[in-house]
């Protein structure tokens, strides 16, 4: 019996001349797509906004959705930006914004980074659905923050923020408050607000949400989510997907039939068509019917794809005496945005599942932080990435311009002035943009 770690040692060693410079030809072309991508980011000119908003704004988060839906023809077209020449040998990455609420000595502040030729677009946008508020032109925000934490001095809580079912069920956004009287309304920025008040001048939080705008045809930034959601859709109303047989099947099926041919008639089962099962959607309760209604809207929007992250950082003695209760606090905020029957936001602490190596939470914590910094993806654990594969989550997900609006919006006029850094009316019409 031959011995199997024998056999593979003898093929390696017998075959080495073939095997290296296959390897090395993979590890240089990795390389290369590597550094492509990095030259490609690199030339990429980043502009940031502080947004300030006046008191008394009486519209709705759903202005701030029309901005949303503007803003969305920043994405990449799958047929002209996706080709396999621009991904792996010009190293294109699709250009993307990111939104920043950061809560530092009981303010709340408001950020934008984008491409910096669009700061023109960017301001319009805004303008024509908030004409009374005001820009102003900033250094990256994150560059104020103490760098290279962990440090002597200051400590860092990284969090990575998941859907917790699929991207195609939404989340509760701010038509549920249309929908209710004013004196019921309650505003989800309220809770930020709140959040803001009991942040001291040596601590930050910082909530920080990467969007590409995607099309339901992207493969690479949404993996094709209408698609998707659909699918989601057909499973729960109980109708069967008629599946299309493979190419192979055919053939196969072809050369049976044939060696088969002198004992029986050919049987093609490739081309039977079944029957499509009657369908009533009166079937469904009238809460599964409302799940329905609702993927089915929030297919119907302008989706980005997205990765959220929190990052809180303060003082080490601020740090672990509020190291219990801030990821409560945290998570009170999210809950604002989640339902049972639909989908919510997890927060999840990336180095809780490794407390008893403390040099790998170091070391974790340092990445994540530098990550974190550039606007980048964070490192995700081993056990978090088996959970979202058990779960059938990606390393993003879609959230719509509805959602977005109703996460990132001005305070409405019933939310209290508490924690918001507010401004006087603008007294004149905005600037004329070129």
């Amino acid at each position: 019996m031959i011995d199997p770690l024998l056999f593979v040692l003898r093929f390696i060693f017998d075959f080495w001349w073939f095997l290296l410079p296959v390897l090395l030809i993979q590890i240089v072309w990795d390389k290369f797509k590597a550094n492509q991508r990095r030259n490609y980011v690199q030339k990429l000119k980043w502009g940031f906004l502080e947004i300030k908003f006046p008191s008394g704004i009486t519209r709705t988060p759903r202005a701030m959705e029309e901005i949303f839906n503007a803003l969305h023809a920043l994405h990449p077209d799958p047929e002209q930006d996706l080709t396999w020449w621009n991904l792996n040998i010009k190293g294109f990455v699709p250009k993307s914004y990111a939104f920043l609420i950061i809560a530092h000595d009981g303010q709340l502040k408001f950020y934008i980074r984008f491409p910096q030729e669009l700061k023109d677009f960017i301001k319009t946008r805004f303008y024509s659905q908030y004409p009374e508020i005001q820009f102003e032109e900033i250094n990256d925000p994150l560059k104020s923050l103490p760098s290279n934490v962990p440090n002597a001095l200051f400590e860092t809580a990284i969090y990575d923020v998941r859907l917790i079912k699929e991207d195609a069920y939404p989340l509760k956004t701010y038509v549920t408050l249309e929908n209710l009287p004013p004196e019921q309304q309650i505003d989800p920025i309220s809770t930020f607000s709140e959040a803001a008040t009991q942040i001291s001048n040596k601590e930050w939080l910082i909530f920080q949400i990467l969007a590409i705008p995607t099309t339901p045809d992207n493969p690479l930034h949404g993996k094709k989510w209408i698609e998707r959601g659909k699918k989601i859709v057909n499973k729960l109303i109980g109708k069967e997907e008629v599946k299309e047989p493979s190419a192979w099947e055919e053939i196969k099926e072809f050369i049976v039939n044939l060696l088969l041919a002198p004992f029986r008639e050919p049987q093609w089962k490739t081309t039977e068509k079944k029957e499509a099962k009657e369908f009533n959607i009166q079937k469904l309760t009238p809460g599964e019917r409302r799940v329905v209604e609702l993927i089915q809207a929030k297919l119907s929007k302008l989706g980005y794809w997205c990765n959220f992250n929190v990052a809180y950082i303060a003082t080490r003695d601020i740090y672990h005496l509020n190291k219990g209760s801030i990821s409560f606090l945290i998570s009170s905020i999210l809950k604002n945005f989640s339902t049972e029957d639909l989908n919510g936001l997890s927060l999840n602490y990336l180095t809780s599942e490794t407390d008893k190596h403390p040099l790998f939470v170091f070391i974790l914590k340092k990445i994540n932080y530098s990550f974190f910094l550039r606007y980048r993806a964070l490192l995700l654990p081993s056990k978090l990435i088996k959970k979202l594969k058990e779960k059938n989550l990606d390393a993003g997900f879609i959230l719509t311009s509805e959602e977005l609006a109703s996460i990132f919006h001005p305070p409405m006029q019933f939310v209290p002035p508490t924690g918001f850094e507010r401004i006087p009316i603008r007294e004149f019409p905005p600037p004329k943009i070129k």
